[in-house]
């Protein structure tokens, strides 16, 4: 009688601990193929920005403000940044803060630096994401 009492518990237990185990790895995967979807994501919107380092190295400043996209990706997924690194954070935000300051920037012929900090900007987060 004890023996199967003991057999019941012990069985319990393993099936408790198998259960646990098996929740957490599939746990485990769907954030690391949603973390793996994200970045991709924010690649590719960062990759369309191609343009405005092209129009940066022409010397078309005005063009750049003009031209500039809205971000697409970070808007609709800012609340999942929280899957990201510290370091891919910190380089999407400071890209993307660049972007929105770029929007109906007036006289950039006088801000010439600071648009040029935004190709880096992209390139910093370009870098981040890809490794």
């Amino acid at each position: 009688m004890v023996d199967t009492a003991v057999g019941f518990v012990l069985g319990a237990i393993v099936g408790a601990i198998a259960t646990a185990a098996g929740s957490y790895l599939l746990y485990w995967k769907r954030e690391r193929d949603a973390t793996r979807r994200l970045r991709r994501a924010f690649l590719e919107e960062l990759q369309a920005y191609e343009y405005v380092d092209e129009f940066v190295a022409d010397g078309s400043y005005e063009r750049v403000t003009e031209r500039v996209e809205e971000p697409v990706i970070y808007e609709s997924a800012a609340a999942d940044l929280g899957l990201l690194t510290e370091a891919e954070i910190g380089r999407l935000v400071a890209f993307y803060s660049a972007i929105y300051w770029l929007e109906g920037l007036e006289d950039p012929e006088d801000k010439k630096d600071r648009i040029e900090g935004v190709v880096e900007n992209r390139r910093a987060a370009l870098e981040a994401l890809e490794r």
